[in-house]
């Protein structure tokens, strides 16, 4: 058995070239990419989710059971129109059943707001749903004067927003790991070729 030659041939292995490190560019690039279309493709269907009023005025939507979340919109765009207010008080929203049934409507409980296509929103109400059918939902400042502004009607707004999020950033996460991956594959494979 020849041991010096096969001391050779394991000394004539060669350490992989730096251009290798160059790969860890592109699980990168491949997952800023991914989380680039995951947010556009998301964000650009979520208002699709988001019934406008226009209100003082009412509407009536049909919902599915469950719960519900009332936006109030300080910037908004309704049939080519823009609404714009920096403050609204005293707006009261009320939600009825087909029969004429009053549903409750509360207060939420946490904050949560979006800013989408020039669209800004945040939660006001939330009410919930028994029965799937037609709802009426009115707003209106009691009698007394107030701007004209739009509220937003949406169900798992927020849910599907954090998944959007959540889901292009992980996309864009998995890339960074990747990345790394290879930049220290490259690297522990061109040291154990110097220590030999």
């Amino acid at each position: 058995m020849d041991l010096n030659g096969s001391k050779r041939h394991e000394g004539s292995r060669k350490a992989p070239g730096r251009g290798w490190y160059a790969l860890a560019v592109l699980p990168a690039i491949c997952g800023f990419a991914a989380m680039g279309v995951i947010l556009f493709t998301s964000l650009s269907r979520l208002d699709d989710g988001l019934e406008q009023i226009v209100v003082p005025g009412a509407r009536e939507l049909k919902l599915e059971p469950g719960r519900h979340t009332v936006f109030l919109e300080y910037s908004s765009v309704v049939d080519g129109r823009v609404y714009r207010v920096d403050q609204v008080s005293g707006l009261t929203v009320r939600v009825e059943a087909a029969d004429g049934a009053p549903v409750a409507v509360n207060a939420p409980m946490g904050s949560a707001s979006y800013t989408l296509g020039g669209r800004q929103g945040e939660a006001n109400n939330v009410f919930d749903v028994e029965q799937a059918g037609a709802y009426r939902i009115s707003a209106d400042y009691d009698g007394a004067a107030g701007p004209q502004t739009v509220i937003a009607v949406g169900q798992g707004f927020m849910g599907a927003l954090f998944a959007s999020v959540f889901g292009g950033l992980g996309a864009a996460f998995l890339g960074m790991i990747l990345a790394v991956t290879v930049v220290v594959g490259v690297y522990m494979a061109r040291r154990r070729v110097r220590q030999n």
